[in-house]
């Protein structure tokens, strides 16, 4: 009987509050940022591609051979990795519901270093296929004399200022 007034108390919610029901859980950053590096190390293009949006996917022609560009630009092997990830922007117009966060892998090498900063789509309430990765790009971080120097970037093609899709 307990259970049966329960599950009409949530089916009342869910009437009133339909977001309720439809909770799509946010892609865990430090996680992927985790397996990202991974796939730098081992040279994983496939690994890298899978986080990808389907904007990307769809629209970066010869995805796998930017990824591996990026991927080449790293000069030697990776000594060291520290990373920091900040929730940058959310975004609800119409139920449609966006959150983006960036994080910042800074990539010591037996050469050099390196910055990788990656746009992340977390949460996506009515285009799921499109969390992942938006942006990831690829520097030379700043030096005495110069500025950050560009390697690589790969880029969605629509972005949140628009509720994409």
């Amino acid at each position: 009987m307990f259970s049966r007034i329960w599950a009409c108390i949530l089916a009342f919610l869910v009437s009133i509050f339909p977001w309720l029901g439809n909770y799509e859980p946010k892609l865990d950053v430090n996680a992927a940022v985790e397996t990202v590096i991974a796939a730098i190390k081992t040279r994983d293009i496939d690994a890298i591609e899978a986080f990808m949006c389907k904007n990307i996917k769809d629209n970066v022609p010869d995805l796998r051979e930017e990824i591996g560009k990026m991927i080449d630009a790293i000069e030697g092997s990776v000594t060291s990795v520290s990373s920091k990830n900040s929730e940058v922007f959310y975004v609800s117009v119409g139920g449609k519901t966006i959150n983006q966060s960036i994080s910042v892998s800074d990539i010591d090498t037996s050469v050099g270093k390196y910055q990788l900063n990656i746009t992340w789509e977390t949460y996506n309430n009515f285009s799921v296929e499109e969390r992942g990765i938006r942006q990831i790009a690829l520097f030379i971080p700043p030096s005495d004399t110069e500025g950050y120097v560009e390697l690589s970037r790969i880029r969605a093609t629509s972005g949140i200022q628009h509720v994409h899709d």
